[in-house]
């Protein structure tokens, strides 16, 4: 249960918005009163949990440097866990991204992401487990990172009342763009009142005229934080303290307790506190009437086809195709699928050999990271996104169509009670039906508090960061 790469995008909001400074030529005027560099304190209750750094400075014509480190410590699965990130942009006049590298460093891994633009694309490059992959993602005006958004406040204006503006957030460990709106309002001559909103999160803030920041308040998955400006020399002597809470516990969502819940063939439970459009609840083991969700098991296939009976079957072509974190055609990811499969070509039984190393061979290690088949083939070890992430690309690799789906599942492993944990699993197909497995609590099928919310890899699975700290689920 995780989660890792759903919580890096709020991770990124929650120390972003502050500030910079170089001497600078000729800077913008919107610009010129705006901090050239500002130091901050991340802070949940009395704890300093994380901190962030900011600068900017003007590089030449047309070209505007951001640069923002931030680190914060925190407590998942029981265990401190400390991330670090590093973004870097530059942007013309106008704050258009112009290219960007982004890095974020884990106790258990390194990613890197860079970015050029490149006419109405950016031309994306991620490098992760040794191995670079490309992708081209189409630019869509304006085009925000983290360390832009008060900049792109002050350039249009701040208003004599209230002004809201719409973006898009790059979002680059999922190599995505999210819409965002800003709210900008007077609340006094010498302070204005901020609100950002994405993925159905909201980030409040307050800040000078100048784009300074005096106040910055977050929810991190139902944990509060709070952003402060601090001295350099404060900074320096920031000492980091994971929270007492763990995170993953306070994401949970509470319910009672399930008598025999993995061996459940139906489940029915009501949704409330939160938007379920957005959302795939209809597909082949659940079905939404209303606010009720239900799931009904599915039975093992009595009769499947071998991987020769999908040659022409261009609907499933989608299931069997890599990107940047599942890299199906990479050599040792072919290799290790052909070694585990050997000469089976019946579809399930392939998916089941799969099953089989994935569960047994990969060590269930809390990992904080996004996650990458190469690395976790490479590694062994992980928890269910890295589980997911390698079955799916291993799988595929064998020819077996195979979709991961993110969402919520029962459990009682916690100090804290029962309740629902944010959690990966895949579906495979068997040449007649889908059916849901879940490779890391070793589950053919998957029970059914699997509660499936989105479909796909990590462009679609930041839409889940939405339930958290808001959805409720009770019994029906």
């Amino acid at each position: 249960m995780k989660i890792r790469a759903l919580f890096v995008l709020g991770f990124l909001f929650y120390i972003n918005l502050v500030s910079s400074a170089f001497g600078a030529p000729a800077a913008p005027i919107f610009l010129k009163n705006f901090p050239h560099q500002s130091f901050h304190q991340l802070k949940s209750g009395k704890q300093i949990v994380g901190k962030s750094d900011f600068q900017w400075k003007v590089e030449g014509p047309q070209r505007i440097s951001f640069v923002e480190k931030s680190s914060m410590k925190l407590t998942l699965f029981q265990k401190t866990q400390e991330i670090s990130t590093h973004v870097e942009t530059v942007t013309n006049e106008n704050l258009e991204i112009q290219k960007f590298v982004f890095s974020m460093k884990t106790s258990e891994a390194t990613i890197e992401v860079s970015g050029e633009r490149i006419g109405s694309n950016l031309r994306l490059k991620v490098t992760q487990a040794g191995s670079t992959q490309t992708k081209e993602l189409p630019i869509q005006e304006p085009l925000l990172l983290s360390p832009t958004i008060r900049p792109f406040l002050l350039m249009k204006g701040l208003p004599k009342s209230k002004e809201t503006y719409s973006g898009f957030l790059l979002e680059p460990s999922a190599l995505t763009t999210i819409p965002l709106t800003m709210s900008v309002e007077l609340a006094s001559p010498k302070k204005y009142a901020v609100d950002v909103r994405y993925l159905s999160q909201s980030l409040k803030s307050e800040m000078e005229p100048s784009g300074a920041l005096i106040k910055e308040v977050s929810d991190l998955a139902g944990m509060p934080i709070e952003a402060s400006p601090v001295s350099a020399a404060e900074y320096k002597q920031l000492v980091l303290t994971a929270p007492k809470e763990d995170l993953v516990e306070v994401a949970r969502v509470g319910f009672p307790p399930i008598s025999n819940s993995k061996d459940l063939r139906s489940f029915s439970v009501k949704i409330s506190g939160v938007d379920l459009k957005p959302f795939e609840l209809n597909r082949n083991r659940q079905k939404l009437d209303r606010d009720i969700l239900t799931v009904k098991v599915e039975s093992l296939p009595s009769q499947t086809l071998p991987v020769q009976a999908l040659i022409g079957q261009k609907q499933y072509e989608p299931y069997l195709q890599g990107d940047s974190s599942i890299a199906v055609f990479d050599p040792l990811i072919q290799k290790k699928a052909k070694e585990i499969v050997g000469n089976e070509s019946d579809l399930w039984k392939r998916a089941k050999l799969i099953f089989d190393f994935v569960n047994t061979k990969v060590e269930k290690v809390p990992t904080v990271s996004v996650p990458n088949a190469l690395e976790v083939l490479k590694t062994m070890k992980g928890d269910c996104n890295e589980h997911s992430v390698l079955y799916t690309a291993l799988a595929r690799a064998a020819g077996v169509p195979t979709r991961m789906v993110v969402g919520l599942v029962y459990g009682e492993r916690m100090a804290k009670g029962s309740g629902f944990y944010y959690h990966a699993w895949v579906e495979v197909f068997t040449g007649k039906d889908w059916i849901a497995i879940d490779p890391t609590w070793n589950q053919i099928p998957a029970d059914a508090t699997h509660l499936a919310f989105v479909e796909g890899g990590l462009e679609q699975q930041v839409q889940v960061t939405s339930l958290m700290g808001k959805i409720q689920l009770s019994p029906h």
